[in-house]
């Protein structure tokens, strides 16, 4: 995976296989660090080394390589990835990796990655918080909201797509997340 978007997408696409409903996804710069945090009410993790890629829960390849290569990832820069079964049901995955380090990997298109899972999944609720430098969260996107004034096909239209592009990409830079980083 090339970027910290691809990783993003393989988590959500993770928690879409573990049948969540709602995903939420917060996110920020804090000093020279980017960190990350990913929670779903999904059917949570079963297997305690989920870190292994030859542990999976897929069926058609017993190979999955998304969460070892970002543990990787951010551990070159001096960061973590943490992972963890939340209490009721669903899991709650954070990553912090040090974006001025010369093997940190660039951000990417964050936006069109959240615009796709948004329109991939459909029917799963996305929230998208971001975490200003004191720690107070703001909700950027919520998916739920659009769905409950828009219909499936007024979402189709070119114009709605690119709305929240141009929403989400707009509320990321502000914090300092671009295609590379945010340095």
């Amino acid at each position: 995976m090339k970027d910290l978007a691809d990783h993003l997408f393989d988590i959500i696409e993770n928690s879409i296989n573990a049948n969540a409903t709602e995903v939420k996804i917060v996110f920020g710069i804090k000093n020279k660090d980017f960190f990350c945090n990913i929670e779903d009410n999904g059917v949570g993790i079963k297997d305690k080394n989920v870190i292994d890629p030859f542990v999976t829960s897929r069926k058609t390849r017993r190979v999955g390589l998304g969460l070892p290569f970002l543990k990787k990832a951010v551990e070159d820069t001096g960061g973590y990835l943490k992972i963890s079964k939340l209490k009721k049901r669903g899991t709650h995955i954070e990553f912090k990796t040090d974006i001025s380090h010369i093997d940190a990997k660039p951000f990417g298109d964050m936006a069109s990655t959240f615009v796709d899972v948004i329109y991939s999944w459909p029917k799963v609720n996305f929230e998208i918080f971001i975490q200003n430098k004191i720690g107070k969260k703001t909700s950027i996107f919520c998916s739920k909201e659009i769905k409950e004034i828009l219909s499936y096909a007024e979402m189709q239209q070119k114009e709605v797509r690119n709305f929240i592009y141009n929403s989400i990409n707009q509320e990321l830079n502000k914090i300092g997340i671009d295609f590379q980083f945010g340095i």
